[in-house]
């Protein structure tokens, strides 16, 4: 059962009781990985692999105010909403609906910017707000969420390698 959650605005990542932080060096420009980020939505379950679809909702052109339709691969669903779309520098979603127990505000954001060694420096922050025993498993998860986001991390970096089309 879809729960509504606190509608929060882009300052609560700064101030959100719970935020894990990841970050990653890609070979791809922040052009390209801003494109598969904001604009592929059908190719994040193939880079990201605990997703098991991403769709905005509505037509395009899809950019702040747009919502998006997610589920992960366990079957959980959620309705996004596009807060932030800074091309190619910044990426934010705030989680509207979900289907977790306890979870009261989410919000991600994906900041790239240029790395001095080539490529793009992509920084993942999710924040939330959740009720116990969630907020206690959230921390927990840390080691696991860190792992995904390396492998999503590499996974992206090979598509957008290959070229990719955006679709």
């Amino acid at each position: 059962m879809a729960r509504h959650l606190r509608p929060e605005t882009p300052e609560f990542l700064d101030r959100a009781r719970l935020r894990l932080s990841f970050s990653a060096v890609l070979a791809g420009s922040p052009e390209a990985v801003f494109r598969e980020l904001a604009e592929v939505p059908a190719g994040w379950p193939l880079w990201f692999r605990q997703l098991s679809s991403v769709e905005y909702l509505g037509e395009p052109p899809h950019g702040e105010g747009s919502c998006r339709r997610v589920e992960l691969s366990g079957g959980v669903r959620m309705v996004e909403t596009v807060l932030v779309q800074e091309p190619p520098r910044r990426f934010v979603y705030r989680v509207d609906e979900a289907g977790l127990p306890g979870l009261l505000a989410m919000m991600e954001e994906w900041r790239l910017s240029p790395s001095p060694y080539g490529g793009t420096r992509v920084q993942w922050t999710t924040a939330v707000d959740a009720r116990q025993p969630l907020r206690g498993l959230w921390g927990a998860a840390r080691p696991l969420l860190g792992r995904a986001f390396q492998q999503a991390a590499r996974r992206l970096d090979a598509r957008i390698a290959v070229g990719t089309p955006a679709r």
